[in-house]
């Protein structure tokens, strides 16, 4: 800091000097006048700047606090204590299973297969629950936009009826639903509405509604298991009618009744043991799936088998040798080359025979079996009338409004200040 100017000695200079040592003195003066006027001002005007400055931060931050925080909890408030509209909520559990699970075996034990089965057809419901098909259904039964989308109802809450069904299903989809407990399967299903008689009232129909979808469900499982099993029995029947038609057409043309009759004892036979060893054939097919081969019963059957194939040679060598053994060579091999015609004829015939009464008897099991529901929803908890509402949680909603608010308003607030100390 520069030191104040000291006042000259008069006392041994002269007249002029003593003038010219007293002008430099009030220059001086002078000037360090003008420099402290000019630092006072400065510091006057910075004083005044930031004072004015803090005085705007002060009002927007009240500003804010009135638009991010009061406004909005006052409104939210007003909403919830005086406007918002009483839902009330109808609740129902159920389960959907199969007419028969499958045992636990040691696979299904680790993976949970069966589990999975119960899951998949209760998923089935769930997803038609939240579908449009559902919405739509509603609409025709209950008229379920009058329900959501009466006058008595707050405007925040209720449904405007002009919007189209994709927006219905959306709205849907927030005041029902229904969610799945693992392992158990227990579905469990919840409809929000604006009175307690509706709100039974649409649970009553979901539920009647999921009860008809595997009704549903039950009757295309019947009729594509009946369908395929009528198919399998109009080829039997029309590999049946081609045998007939070609055995007729044999035993006309060919005279083979005559020559049947003629070695009729060793046709019988061996056309009888020709059915036995089809019929052992099929059962040891059919016991194959299921039992090894080298079960004891397996073992036998094979060897019943091959005992009637070889029967059969014999009986076709026997009859054979006796019709060439006859006087007329020629005769005797036009007997057996008819023989051998009719014999393939009628086993074709027996074959078509046998196969449509398989494909008869498992078309009757198809049936038996497809009258039986393959699916079954069992109601656990019926859907009872609520006494009291349960949204909306206005204390809670009220707490979560203003914990939220005050938060925005804080971060906010934070970031203003760290800006401006930034910039500072």
């Amino acid at each position: 800091m520069d030191e104040p100017p000291k006042s000259p000695d008069l006392r041994t200079v002269n007249a002029l000097e003593r003038a010219e040592a007293v002008q430099r003195f009030l220059a001086e003066a002078a000037r360090r006048a003008r420099f402290s006027a000019r630092a006072r001002g400065a510091y006057q005007k910075s004083s005044f700047a930031e004072r004015r400055g803090a005085k705007a931060m002060r009002i927007a931050f009240l500003v804010l606090a009135i638009v991010m925080v009061a406004i909005p909890n006052v409104v939210g408030g007003l909403y919830y204590g005086l406007l918002a509209s009483d839902q009330y909520v109808a609740e129902a559990k159920f389960t959907v299973s199969s007419a028969a699970i499958p045992k636990l075996d040691g696979l299904g034990s680790v993976t949970g297969l069966p589990q999975m089965m119960i899951f998949q057809d209760s998923m089935i419901i769930i997803e038609y629950i939240e579908s449009r098909t559902l919405v739509e259904q509603l609409e025709r039964q209950v008229n379920l936009r009058e329900l959501y989308g009466s006058d008595r109802i707050d405007w925040w809450a209720r449904f405007k009826k002009s919007k189209p069904i994709e927006k219905f299903t959306d709205y849907w989809k927030k005041m029902a639903t229904a969610t799945i407990s693992f392992p158990s399967g227990i579905v469990t299903l919840t409809v929000r509405a604006f009175s307690p008689a509706d709100a039974k009232t649409i649970a009553d129909k979901v539920i009647a509604d999921c009860e008809t979808l595997v009704n549903d469900l039950n009757e295309r499982m019947r009729q594509d298991t009946v369908r395929a099993s009528e198919q399998d029995v109009e080829r039997a029947a029309e590999r049946l009618k081609v045998a007939r038609v070609n055995l007729e057409r044999a035993r006309n043309t060919e005279g083979l009744i005559d020559v049947r009759q003629t070695s009729k004892s060793q046709s019988e036979v061996l056309s009888a043991v020709q059915i036995e060893l089809l019929k052992y054939q099929q059962e040891y097919l059919t016991q194959s799936r299921y039992v090894d081969e080298s079960a004891p019963q397996m073992r036998v059957m094979k060897r019943r088998i091959e005992s009637l194939e070889k029967q059969i040679a014999g009986l076709e060598r026997e009859i054979t040798s006796r019709e060439q053994q006859g006087i007329d060579a020629l005769a005797s091999k036009t007997l057996s080359g008819k023989m051998t015609t009719f014999a393939n004829l009628d086993l074709e015939h027996k074959i078509a025979e046998t196969s449509y009464q398989i494909a008869t008897a498992s078309l009757d099991g198809a049936r038996l079996f497809a009258d039986r529901k393959l699916l079954y929803l069992h109601q656990i908890e019926a859907p009872a009338l609520p006494e009291d509402a349960r949204y909306p949680r206005r204390w809670l909603y009220t707490g979560l409004l203003l914990a939220g608010t005050l938060t925005l308003y804080g971060i906010v607030v934070g970031l203003i200040a760290f800006v401006r100390n930034h910039m500072a």
